[in-house]
């Protein structure tokens, strides 16, 4: 019993429908081009995704940078009207005020002091204009 469709005599027909080295570096080149096509959709859509996420989250801190800001206003207000009738509205607002102004500069300077711990070669070799 022989199958038709089965041909063990090798055809030169096989031979000749193999592509050419030139066609196959075209396809090589295809393929790549495919390949880095992916690749960039890809990474534009990453970029996408990631610029979404951050406007958001600029939107938000912002909002919480508002409240925050609402709320420390609060406080220092909260502070004088407390303060103010045992030692005067002036006194109060002078010493709350101040009071704030140490606090801000005694926190400023423990961030420049860490942030000097950060390693930049500029600050080591003190040539850099800013500082």
């Amino acid at each position: 019993m022989t199958d038709e469709h089965q041909n063990t005599d090798r055809d030169n027909s096989d031979i000749e429908s193999e592509p050419s080295p030139v066609e196959q570096v075209t396809l090589v080149l295809d393929d790549l081009r495919a390949l880095v096509r992916a690749e960039v959709n890809y990474y534009q859509s990453r970029l996408d995704y990631s610029r979404h996420v951050l406007r958001w989250s600029f939107r938000f801190g912002a909002i919480a940078a508002f409240a925050f800001s609402g709320a420390a206003i609060a406080l220092v207000i909260g502070l004088v009207l407390t303060v103010s009738p045992l030692i005067g509205p002036g006194w109060a607002t002078l010493s709350v005020t101040a009071t704030f102004i140490l606090i801000g500069i005694i926190c400023g300077l423990k961030a420049r002091k860490w942030l000097r711990k950060v390693y930049f070669p500029e600050i080591e070799r003190d040539d850099d204009p800013i500082t």
